[in-house]
């Protein structure tokens, strides 16, 4: 007899996740075009790393402040409409960079895309918080690899479409395609027939102490602590990897520009095979607490392992076969991040739970980044990757054992995002 998960039907039958899910194809698609042409842009304007370097701060810090404050609107108020509203703001917002592409302004660029990504801020948790509410709570991970795969597939096509485009038909007219392509979002989002499943009282609570309540839930649960506390690790790992990835490619094996492209391309293929990965391991499973001993902790272990093995290689070719295996790694640890998320956090504190992580991700690259950019330069590759094997091990280790002793202490313990 077929198990009963294997019969579930597909996601794409449920009418309101195709239609955020189309939303989200459309301007994704828009987004990796964008990020690639904005590097040869913002290049041309002023040949410098610095340049490069603004643009990354000002669409970091934005979130690094903003999701976190934004968190109890979006538990108070409509995810839906929220999306709606972000999305026709960054429309107009766009439509101001693209001014300042053609005034050859990189401060119209910077304070544009730094108030966009301000806006992006409240998106990511109104989606990520949406999606419990509009499926059924056993096709979360099903759902969540749906997402990385949509992700995968818009980076990879971007990535390797974007400069050629640019070449054929000129830059502006891909951020135009960029710009109109949130108003195809909203409007697929508009068709959602969504209604909140939690009516949040209206109760006086001050802002501050609604935030702080978020803080205080992730803090009363070891899961999302787990989580909260590997993202922090990835992401500050990351950050050196950025650097590490182009001195690798750039002077090592001297790729050039040719070889960064392809490198992101097939950093994005490895994410694509780890969701597919994941989705057929949970097609008979539902997710649980051994998912973190079984897949979680070990994935991100065995990520920080092929760091230290990539930036080991000397040889272009066995660098990028590594590189696969390390990003389908990480792609598992990205799923049961945003998986995790979704369970253990209610439909009433989503939101805050979710924007203070996007929060502690940013803080992340704002240490990282800079620490790494000001001695990266000293520490040779194959050391650095050993650096990123060491960080990663030790955070997988350690958050093994405490979270295993914790649940020991609270055998009962259920998954709030799942409770009636």
């Amino acid at each position: 007899m077929v198990p009963a998960a294997e019969r579930r039907p597909s996601l794409f039958r449920n009418r309101n996740f195709t239609m955020l899910y189309l939303g989200q194809l459309v301007s994704q698609f828009g987004d990796w075009f964008r990020t690639v042409i904005m590097l040869v842009i913002l290049y041309e304007l002023h040949p410098s790393e610095a340049a490069v370097g603004g643009m990354f701060i000002a669409s970091t810090l934005p979130m690094l402040f903003g999701s976190i404050l934004v968190g109890p609107l979006i538990d108070r108020w409509n995810k839906k409409h929220i999306m709606i509203t972000v999305d026709i703001l960054r429309f107009f917002t766009l439509m101001l960079v693209i001014y300042g592409v053609e005034q050859k302004s990189l401060w119209i660029i910077y304070i544009c895309s730094a108030i966009a990504s301000l806006f992006s801020s409240a998106f990511q948790p109104a989606r990520t918080a949406i999606i419990p509410e509009v499926i059924d709570s056993q096709d979360t991970v099903r759902a969540t690899s749906s997402f990385a795969i949509l992700t995968s597939i818009t980076m990879v096509t971007a990535s390797a479409l974007g400069g050629f485009a640019a070449d054929q038909i000129g830059a502006l007219p891909i951020l135009w395609f960029d710009a109109i392509s949130y108003l195809v979002s909203a409007l697929f989002i508009s068709l959602m027939s969504y209604r909140p499943r939690v009516r949040v009282a209206k109760a006086h609570v001050p802002y501050f102490k609604q935030i702080k309540e978020g803080l205080d839930y992730v803090k009363g649960s070891p899961q999302l602590l787990s989580v909260f506390w590997i993202t922090f690790a990835r992401d500050f790992v990351l950050g050196f990897v950025y650097i590490l990835f182009s001195i690798f490619v750039l002077e090592v094996v001297q790729a050039g520009n040719t070889g960064m492209g392809v490198g992101y391309s097939v950093t994005a293929i490895a994410y694509l095979l780890g969701a597919w990965l994941i989705k057929w391991y949970f097609r008979k499973k539902s997710f649980s607490d051994e998912s973190f001993f079984k897949i979680f902790f070990p994935f991100h272990l065995l990520y920080g392992i092929g760091l230290g093995v990539m930036f080991s290689m000397t040889s272009w070719f066995w660098f990028l076969f590594v590189l696969v295996v390390a990003y389908i790694f990480a792609s598992g640890v990205n799923i049961i991040i945003e998986t995790s998320l979704m369970t253990y956090s209610k439909a009433e504190n989503r939101g805050r739970v979710v924007a203070s992580w996007l929060s502690s991700s940013r803080l992340a690259y704002a240490i990282s980044l800079p620490l790494f950019s000001a001695i990266g330069g000293y520490i040779p590759t194959h050391l650095g990757g050993y650096l990123l094997t060491f960080i990663c091990a030790l955070s997988a280790l350690i958050l093994f054992i405490w979270l295993r002793a914790k649940l020991k202490q609270h055998p009962t313990a259920t998954k709030p995002g799942l409770e009636a």
